[in-house]
Parts: structure tokens; sequence; C-alpha cells
């Protein structure tokens, strides 16, 4: 796959799924892409490990819980500040 941005730029995407279309494993990365930055927006600016430390396996899931609302919530206050777009429009 080339590269949008520098055309003489290369991306090699490797799949285990033979069946699968080029354009269709292009998605799906892109997809696990998002997912990968939600995690490192969390770790990083959210303080997802730094500003909780327990052993119970339930102030655990209460602390990742709060984070994860958290970044909904700051998420879907920047779409509305900065999205033209009605709610509507935004999940069609």
């Amino acid at each position: 796959m080339r590269n949008r941005n520098k055309k003489s730029d290369w991306l090699a995407v490797l799949s285990t799924d033979c069946t699968l279309s080029d354009q269709e494993i292009i998605r799906i990365y892109g997809m696990r892409w998002d997912i990968e930055v939600f995690f490192k927006t969390t770790k990083s600016l959210l303080n997802l490990q730094k500003e909780f430390q327990s052993r119970s396996y339930d102030a655990l899931i209460s602390h990742t819980t709060i984070v994860f609302t958290r970044y909904i919530v700051l998420s879907w206050q920047n779409r509305c500040n900065t999205d033209d777009r009605t709610l509507g429009g935004l999940f069609l």
C-alpha cells in the first residue's frame, strides 16, 4: 500500500486470512489503529496506569471504567464543538 502523503513510501500490511480482499484488510487495519490510538490516549493523557494503584480486581475494573468513561465524554464534547454534522449524521 502506498503512503498517501509521500508517494515514494510503501506500507506493508500482513494478514493471516488469505480470503480477505486488499481493501478489507486495509479497512480492518484502520479500525484496529483507532483502538491503538484509544489505548495510547487513555494511558498517556488520562493516566490509566499511573494515577491508581490497588491489588483489588474490583477497584481496578472500577478505575478502568472511569478512565474509559472520561475518554468517551471528552471525545463526545470535542466532537460537539468541532464537528458540524448533527448527531444523526454522525451515526449514518
